[in-house]
Protein backbone atom coordinates (compact mmCIF):
# COMPACT_ATOMS: atom_id res chain seq x y z
CA UNK A 1 0.00 0.00 0.00
CA UNK A 2 1.30 3.44 -0.90
CA UNK A 3 1.05 6.68 1.07
CA UNK A 4 -1.98 8.84 0.32
CA UNK A 5 0.14 12.01 -0.01
CA UNK A 6 3.28 10.47 -1.58
CA UNK A 7 2.36 7.94 -4.27
CA UNK A 8 5.89 6.50 -4.53
CA UNK A 9 6.49 5.86 -0.82
CA UNK A 10 5.25 2.76 0.99
CA UNK A 11 2.80 3.33 3.83
CA UNK A 12 3.76 2.26 7.33
CA UNK A 13 0.58 3.21 9.22
CA UNK A 14 -3.09 4.06 8.81
CA UNK A 15 -4.84 7.07 10.35
CA UNK A 16 -7.09 5.95 13.22
CA UNK A 17 -9.79 8.42 12.28
CA UNK A 18 -10.03 8.66 8.50
CA UNK A 19 -8.18 5.50 7.42
CA UNK A 20 -5.65 7.15 5.09
CA UNK A 21 -2.41 5.30 4.42
CA UNK A 22 0.61 7.20 5.78
CA UNK A 23 4.36 7.12 5.23
CA UNK A 24 6.80 8.01 8.07
CA UNK A 25 6.94 11.65 6.88
CA UNK A 26 3.14 12.13 7.02
CA UNK A 27 2.53 10.82 10.53
CA UNK A 28 1.64 13.56 13.02
CA UNK A 29 3.30 12.89 16.41
CA UNK A 30 0.95 10.38 18.05
CA UNK A 31 -0.99 11.06 21.22
CA UNK A 32 -1.86 8.10 23.43
CA UNK A 33 -0.35 5.70 20.88
CA UNK A 34 -2.86 6.69 18.17
CA UNK A 35 -1.60 7.38 14.66
CA UNK A 36 -3.33 10.29 12.94
CA UNK A 37 -2.66 12.13 9.69
CA UNK A 38 -3.52 15.68 10.81
CA UNK A 39 -4.50 17.82 13.76
CA UNK A 40 -8.08 17.80 12.43
CA UNK A 41 -8.21 14.01 12.68
CA UNK A 42 -6.61 14.17 16.15
CA UNK A 43 -9.25 16.56 17.52
CA UNK A 44 -12.06 14.59 15.87
CA UNK A 45 -10.76 11.36 17.41
CA UNK A 46 -10.52 12.98 20.84
CA UNK A 47 -14.06 14.38 20.47
CA UNK A 48 -15.39 10.93 19.55
CA UNK A 49 -13.64 9.32 22.51
CA UNK A 50 -15.18 11.95 24.80
CA UNK A 51 -18.62 11.20 23.41
CA UNK A 52 -18.16 7.47 24.03
CA UNK A 53 -17.01 8.19 27.61
CA UNK A 54 -20.11 10.33 28.19
CA UNK A 55 -22.39 7.59 26.82
CA UNK A 56 -20.82 5.04 29.15
CA UNK A 57 -21.28 7.33 32.16
CA UNK A 58 -24.93 7.87 31.24
CA UNK A 59 -25.39 4.11 30.82
CA UNK A 60 -24.13 3.53 34.36
CA UNK A 61 -26.55 6.13 35.74
CA UNK A 62 -29.40 4.55 33.80
CA UNK A 63 -28.53 1.08 35.12
CA UNK A 64 -28.49 2.39 38.70
CA UNK A 65 -31.92 3.99 38.23
CA UNK A 66 -33.29 0.80 36.67
CA UNK A 67 -31.97 -1.26 39.59
CA UNK A 68 -33.63 1.10 42.08
CA UNK A 69 -37.00 0.92 40.33
CA UNK A 70 -36.83 -2.86 40.00
CA UNK A 71 -36.15 -3.16 43.74
CA UNK A 72 -38.96 -0.73 44.49
CA UNK A 73 -41.48 -2.58 42.32
CA UNK A 74 -40.25 -5.92 43.67
CA UNK A 75 -40.87 -4.71 47.22
CA UNK A 76 -44.35 -3.54 46.29
CA UNK A 77 -45.10 -6.89 44.63
CA UNK A 78 -43.85 -8.74 47.70
CA UNK A 79 -46.07 -6.59 49.90
CA UNK A 80 -49.00 -7.34 47.58
CA UNK A 81 -48.26 -11.07 47.87
CA UNK A 82 -48.28 -10.85 51.67
CA UNK A 83 -51.50 -8.82 51.60
CA UNK A 84 -53.06 -11.37 49.24
CA UNK A 85 -52.03 -14.16 51.61
CA UNK A 86 -53.93 -12.63 54.49
CA UNK A 87 -56.83 -10.96 52.71
CA UNK A 88 -57.68 -12.99 49.60
CA UNK A 89 -58.19 -16.73 49.30
CA UNK A 90 -56.76 -16.80 45.75
CA UNK A 91 -53.64 -18.98 45.43
CA UNK A 92 -53.08 -17.78 41.87
CA UNK A 93 -52.86 -14.14 42.96
CA UNK A 94 -50.51 -14.99 45.81
CA UNK A 95 -48.17 -17.04 43.61
CA UNK A 96 -48.32 -14.57 40.74
CA UNK A 97 -47.42 -11.52 42.82
CA UNK A 98 -44.69 -13.46 44.66
CA UNK A 99 -43.23 -14.61 41.34
CA UNK A 100 -43.32 -11.03 40.04
CA UNK A 101 -41.47 -9.90 43.15
CA UNK A 102 -38.77 -12.53 42.64
CA UNK A 103 -38.32 -11.61 38.98
CA UNK A 104 -38.12 -7.91 39.79
CA UNK A 105 -35.56 -8.49 42.56
CA UNK A 106 -33.48 -10.60 40.15
CA UNK A 107 -33.70 -7.84 37.51
CA UNK A 108 -32.65 -5.25 40.10
CA UNK A 109 -29.68 -7.39 41.06
CA UNK A 110 -28.75 -7.77 37.37
CA UNK A 111 -28.97 -4.02 36.71
CA UNK A 112 -27.01 -3.30 39.88
CA UNK A 113 -24.18 -5.61 38.81
CA UNK A 114 -24.14 -3.95 35.39
CA UNK A 115 -23.82 -0.54 37.02
CA UNK A 116 -20.88 -1.65 39.15
CA UNK A 117 -18.85 -3.06 36.24
CA UNK A 118 -16.14 -0.73 35.06
CA UNK A 119 -16.17 -0.03 31.36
Amino acid sequence: MKCTNHNTTDAVAVCMYCGRALCPNCIVPPTASRVVCSSVCRTALERNEGAVRLLLENSVQSAKASAFYCYLCGGLSAAAAVAAWFMLPSPFLIYFTAACALVLFAAGFWYGRGAKQSF
